[in-house]
């Protein structure tokens, strides 16, 4: 049985140049970026809501690196801070008070 090229390739993989050059870490520091469901959990929301607001361009910041959505700890936490509402009056629409007709 003979294998593909594209196999042959990914078994090669990373090669033993590339392990010999590469640094490794112990501790890459604090985690800047999770995925979709960590933000949700992070939020107190849905997965299903980030991907809404994502879609409709209302949520929080992110990035995309190829096909995987990330977010940024730091925008997430912006993000929120901007949803903070003092009271349940939208702070954009004027309330409109009843008028005395004395």
């Amino acid at each position: 049985m003979t294998s593909s090229p594209r196999n042959n390739r990914r078994a090669r993989w990373p090669s033993a140049d590339v392990l010999t050059r590469a640094a490794f870490v112990d501790d890459a520091g604090p985690i800047r970026f999770v995925d979709t469901d960590a933000a949700a959990k992070y939020l107190a929301l849905d997965a299903h809501t980030l991907d809404c607001y994502r879609s409709l361009d209302t949520g929080p910041a992110f990035y995309k690196f190829g096909r995987y959505v990330r977010y940024a700890v730091a925008d997430l936490d912006a993000w929120a801070e901007s949803c903070r509402r003092s009271t349940s009056a939208s702070p954009v629409a004027p309330r409109i008070l009843p008028v005395d007709p004395t």
